[in-house]
Order: structure tokens, then C-alpha cells, then sequence
């Protein structure tokens, strides 16, 4: 557990107003170091049982514990914090987070209540109690500081934030866990047609819809119901993102069209953050394209918005996964891992070979 203190607000404004300059400046190792500072700020100002709750050793095996339900999560709740400390924390994720991604994360917190409102019964009573827009956990791993490495991680139902901070290097993001639903808010509720991960739908449906009918059935695999992102399809699930068989369509055997809506639904993760981050990351996925593939399955029949939909986007890096294949299609998770930067593994080790 967390062991030091600092000097308490006036650090937290100090270390916001740096962080904000070096967003503004775009330097990679700035902002994770400014991050830093932001976050040991933000710490200082809680109590010592927040602490106790927010705070673990970077060693700690519960730093690469990737929760996909609302369940056994660890930390300190959002709704634990005043006004004050939720406001300053909502500071430090619109930093790393760019606007697109952190109305994304508002959303899919605020989305719980419309999960309470179509759920209903005994069985939407007991859920209600763990589906609340306050219940998402904040852990700290580790000191948050310039000279050492630490982590951060922020999730809840539908939603895993995952930073890991080393000296001089950019800020590691993955994995990235997103989820929504209702997929859309129906008719009969007050946010009717209101769908938080538009993007990740919509411009895969026409990446599809473009393709040849031989380059379809070249990316087309096979279909399984369920949206359950741990069943044998995924290989997002896990500590690690274990490398498997590339499936579906090379980036190169498409046509220059389908290559450039390709490319634009990577662009929709890395738009979650802020440029700089984006860039470095822009830089790794893109790094080997003639490995990029794309696979997708759905039911047999009309391929438009609203069916059930899986697709993957995979890399000698990386692999992007979009679940949302239940009978409704009407819950979906998205995910982005790194097979060796998840959690900052890869930067981590590099660090460890330099300079230890």
C-alpha cells in the first residue's frame, strides 16, 4: 500500500497546469512525466482510507488483472471521492484522453442507467447494485513520479483504462476495454438513438460492404453467437494477448479504397487519444502493414447497421476485437491489446536492460 504523502492541493493545481502545458507541447516523456506529478497530487489530497483503497505496489500482480464484468473490482470508487477530488481526476484523464475518448468514457458510465431502466425484475434489482455511472475504480501502482516506473488503472462495467508510465518514454495505453450498451438507446428512453461506439460499427459495416465478393469471402470467418469477448473466438482475453493464426483479409490484397477505410478504423482507437499519443502509436500498429488483417463474421443475410457484428483488425503487434454478436445485438465490447506492450511490458523491459 501507499506509504508517502506530499504537500497536498496546491500540489494537485501545480501539477495539472504542467500537465496541460505539455500536452499543449505534444512531448512524448512530458507528458507522462506531467502525468506523474498530476496524479501524485491528486493522491496527496485524499484521506487515508482513500489511499489505503487507490493505492498498491507496482509489483503487484493486481496490475495486470483485466476485468470484462462488473465483478470482484479493486481500488477506490468514484463515488467515494467529493466533488472536488472526482473533479480533479476528471482533469487528469482529459490529459491522455482526447475529447472523442473522454466522452466515450463519460458515456459509457452514464449508460447505466439505461441499463437499470430495461433491465427490470429481480434479476435488474441485483444488477442495479453493481451498474451505477459511481461505481468505477481508480488503482494506483507504484509512486507516481518521473524517475520510476508506475501504473494507473480505471475501469467499471464496460469500461478498463490502462496506463503504465516509465522515465523518458511515451505513455503506454493498452489494453483499452470499451463496451456499450444498450448498443443503441431505443425509442422509448429519454437518449433514444444515442450510440457510443458509432464509429467502431459504422465504419467497419463499410469497409465490408466494400470489399469484393472474393475479397469478402477471403475475410469473412466463421460466425458464433453469444458477445461474450472471453469465447473461444477472441484472443483479447487474458493477462497477455497470446499470438495466434492471422485470420482474414491482408491490408495489401485490398483495393486502395478498402485499404483507406481500413486504415480509418485503426484511426478510430487511436483517436481516444490525445496527438502525441496517438502518433507514437500510429507509428508502432503501421510499422509491419503487409502483416495488417482484417476478419469478420456475421449471420447470413443483409449486412447493415444493427445486425450482430464481430470483427477483428490484426497486426505482428496488436489486435483490435469488436464483439456484438448476442440475438439482439444489443451489447458490445471493443478491445485493443499489444502482444508485447500491454501494460508497458515492452518499454518496461527496455528500461530495465538500460539502466539496471
Amino acid at each position: 500500500m501507499r506509504t508517502w504523502r506530499t504537500s497536498g492541493r496546491s500540489t494537485a493545481v501545480f501539477a495539472i497546469v504542467a500537465l496541460v502545458a505539455a500536452v499543449a507541447h505534444g512531448d512524448d516523456a512530458s507528458t507522462g512525466s506531467s502525468l506523474a506529478a498530476g496524479m501524485d497530487g491528486f493522491l496527496a489530497d485524499l484521506n487515508a482510507s482513500q489511499q489505503a483503497k487507490a493505492t498498491y505496489e507496482f509489483a503487484d500482480d493486481e496490475r495486470f488483472d483485466l476485468r470484462l464484468a462488473p465483478l470482484f473490482l479493486e481500488g477506490l470508487r468514484l463515488d467515494e471521492m467529493n466533488p472536488q477530488q472526482r473533479e480533479s481526476f476528471e482533469h487528469l484523464l482529459a490529459h491522455v484522453l482526447s475529447p472523442t475518448g473522454l466522452a466515450k468514457v463519460t458515456t459509457i458510465r452514464s449508460l447505466e442507467r439505461e441499463v437499470a431502466e430495461l433491465e427490470g425484475g429481480l434479476f435488474g434489482f441485483i444488477m442495479d447494485r453493481m451498474r451505477l455511472p459511481g461505481r468505477y475504480f481508480l488503482a494506483v501502482f507504484g509512486r507516481p513520479r518521473e524517475s520510476a516506473p508506475w501504473g494507473m488503472r480505471f475501469d467499471g462495467h464496460h469500461l478498463s483504462l490502462n496506463w503504465t508510465s516509465v522515465p523518458d518514454e511515451p505513455l503506454s495505453v493498452t489494453p483499452l476495454f470499451l463496451g456499450g450498451q444498450p448498443r443503441e438507446v431505443p425509442a422509448h428512453l429519454a437518449r433514444a438513438g444515442l450510440r457510443v461506439l458509432r464509429e467502431e460499427e459504422d465504419l467497419a459495416l463499410e469497409l465490408i460492404r466494400g470489399l469484393s465478393e472474393v475479397e469478402r469471402a477471403r475475410a469473412r470467418i466463421p460466425f458464433a453467437a453469444g458477445s461474450d469477448i472471453s469465447r473461444p473466438m477472441s484472443v483479447v482475453a487474458g493477462p497477455k494477448l497470446e499470438r495466434s493464426e492471422a485470420i482474414g483479409l491482408n491490408l495489401g490484397a485490398m483495393g486502395e479504397e478498402s485499404q483507406a477505410r481500413l486504415r480509418a478504423l485503426i484511426e478510430v482507437a487511436l483517436r481516444n487519444f490525445v496527438p502525441n499519443i496517438a502518433a507514437h502509436y500510429r507509428a508502432r500498429l503501421f510499422a509491419t502493414p503487409a502483416e495488417i488483417r482484417f476478419g469478420f463474421a456475421t449471420p447470413p443475410g443483409e449486412l447493415r447497421k444493427g445486425i450482430p457484428l464481430y470483427y477483428r483488425v490484426q497486426g505482428s503487434r496488436f489486435a483490435i476485437e469488436y464483439d456484438n454478436t448476442s440475438d439482439a445485438a444489443d451489447h458490445v465490447h471493443y478491445v485493443w491489446r499489444e502482444h508485447e506492450g500491454d501494460f508497458g511490458r515492452d518499454i518496461l523491459a527496455e528500461h530495465l536492460r538500460t539502466h539496471h
